[in-house]
Formats: structure tokens, C-alpha cells, sequence
């Protein structure tokens, strides 16, 4: 409860500013100047790493300056790079401290139990759907014997569909409510099938298991 408190909260003053600052945020957000591309990838690493800004509102924004194709590239990039710094913590640097944090979260050892049966399919399924947070993803994936090309791997593949519907929304958003809701609509679609893909392949898993 409270951290939805604290989330909405979040979410409400980024508002409440963007409000405020609305005529200078349009005119940037207008001004697609490629030249600030390098200084966006950098920034869509660094939110992704430390949240100064929820990533899903940075990565709307890089949607509406640079259009979906650009602005879902921007972010993906964003999100394999802090997902590849958290991993790298996790296994080389902080691997006791991180071994505390994790089992406070319920659902760790289903993901567990994922990984042991196909440690790719574990984190390409995490990614599409929230089983787990992903910041847990990062740093579990870390601690277990996973190697990193198959992380982040699946990382990168599983990653695509959000990226990309952020950077439609954040396109259309000052343009066209029906574009905004058609993406909502297949997004919500493509959670729900990937869902049931999830609970059959995990059933199906864990009955191979048994026998």
C-alpha cells in the first residue's frame, strides 16, 4: 500500500511539473534534433539505473520527440544497459548484500524455479510479464550460474514489446486518443497471451519435472 502511495505520488508531481513547465517541455519535445541523440542514450542508462524519473515517463518522452521507431530504440538500449550494470554488480561486486535483499520478495522461488528448468525462458518471460519486479531480475539473474550472453539475450528480445509500446504512446500522445487506446488494446492483448503462454509452459515444465 504504501509504495503505491509513493508511486502515485511520484507520478503526481512529474505531472504537476510538466503542468507547470508545458509550453517549454512542448517546444523541446518539437524540436526533434538529432544531435541530442548521444546525450539521450546516456540518460535512458542512467534513469534506467537510478529512477530520478519513473523509465516508463522518459521513455514516453523519447516517444513523442523522436517517434516510435527512434524513441523505442533509445529505450531499449536503456534498458539492456542498466539491466547488463545491475547483472555485473550482482555477480562481481555486491554479491553478499544483494544475496540478503532478494529472498524478501514472494515470488523469488518460482523464478527460481524457472531458471533451473530453462534459465533463457525464465527472463524472456520475466520481461514480457511482471512476475517479478525487474530490478529483482537484474540482480538474481546475477546470483545464480546463468551465463551472461543467455541473460541478456533474453533480455534484449524480451524487452522489445514494451519499449516500443512506451515510444508509441508517448508519440501519440498530443495527437490521437484512438491511437493511444488501438496501442493500449493490443498491448493488453499481447500481456494476456504471453500470460497464458507463461502458466502453460510452466504447468507443462513442472509436470515433466514430476514424472
Amino acid at each position: 500500500m504504501k509504495k503505491g502511495a509513493i508511486f502515485l505520488l511520484i507520478y503526481g508531481i512529474i505531472l504537476y511539473i510538466a503542468f507547470l513547465y508545458r509550453d517549454s517541455l512542448l517546444e523541446w519535445v518539437n524540436h526533434s534534433d538529432l544531435s541530442q541523440l548521444p546525450l539521450m542514450f546516456f540518460l535512458v542508462i542512467i534513469f534506467g539505473i537510478i529512477p530520478v524519473i519513473p523509465f516508463t515517463v522518459f521513455a514516453a518522452l523519447m516517444g513523442a520527440k523522436y517517434g516510435t521507431w527512434i524513441g523505442s530504440t533509445i529505450n531499449w538500449i536503456g534498458t539492456i544497459g542498466a539491466s547488463a550494470f545491475f547483472f555485473i554488480l550482482a555477480r562481481y561486486f555486491f554479491v553478499h548484500q544483494f544475496r540478503k535483499y532478494i529472498p524478501r520478495f514472494k515470488k523469488i522461488k518460482q523464478f527460481d524455479e524457472i531458471i533451473n528448468q530453462n534459465a533463457f525462458i525464465a527472463v524472456l518471460f520475466a520481461r514480457m510479464i511482471p512476475i517479478v519486479p525487474p530490478p529483482v531480475v537484474n540482480i538474481y539473474s546475477g546470483l545464480t550460474s546463468m551465463t551472461f550472453k543467455i541473460y541478456i539475450l533474453a533480455t534484449a528480445i524480451g524487452k522489445i514489446p514494451g519499449t516500443i509500446i512506451y515510444a508509441y504512446l508517448g508519440n501519440h500522445l498530443f495527437t490521437s486518443n484512438r491511437s493511444i487506446l488501438l496501442g493500449l488494446f493490443i498491448y493488453v492483448v499481447f500481456i494476456i497471451i504471453v500470460l497464458l503462454l507463461y502458466r502453460w509452459w510452466f504447468k507443462a515444465s513442472s509436470d515433466l519435472v514430476v514424472e
